[in-house]
């Protein structure tokens, strides 16, 4: 009985572990589906009322959703407004639970450069297929089109 009992459990162990992290990596898929789907929804709203200004990214921090916005404080009007329809758009995608909206300066856009000699823009009559700007990882392979 002893040894019919140890079987059982050495069969049925892995299989319950493997069980067990099928539902846990389905549930953090599902969470992720559900917080790229309210990311959407901020986005569109913002997107929808003042055109493609700012970039927003929501997050998950300590069972809370924080949505990050890199917004320009130059233009206070458009800071309020980016924040009061995030704030708006989250409610309305089921971030109810806790909602945190963190506001960052806004990059200043890169300028167009000549990589080979470092010179910007019409500063030589060179074809505009000889052009490279930096990409946003920093590296200098994207060229400008």
């Amino acid at each position: 009985m002893l040894t019919l009992v140890t079987i059982a459990v050495v069969v049925m162990l892995p299989a319950s572990l493997v069980a067990a992290m099928l539902l846990a990596a389905g549930r953090r898929e599902r969470a992720r589906d559900a917080r790229i789907a309210r990311q959407i929804g901020v986005t569109d709203a913002i997107h929808r009322e003042l055109g493609a200004v700012v970039a927003p990214v929501v997050k998950r921090r300590f069972g809370r959703d924080r949505v990050e916005i890199a917004v320009p404080f130059g233009s206070p009007a458009i800071v309020g407004r980016v924040a009061a329809i995030a704030h708006a758009a989250m409610l309305r995608t089921g971030g109810s639970r806790g909602i945190e909206i963190a506001l960052a300066a806004q990059e200043p856009e890169a300028r167009r450069t000549n990589v080979r000699t470092l010179q910007p823009v019409g500063s030589s009559p060179r074809a505009a297929g000889e052009w490279e700007t930096a990409a946003w990882t920093s590296t200098s392979t994207s060229r400008a089109v």
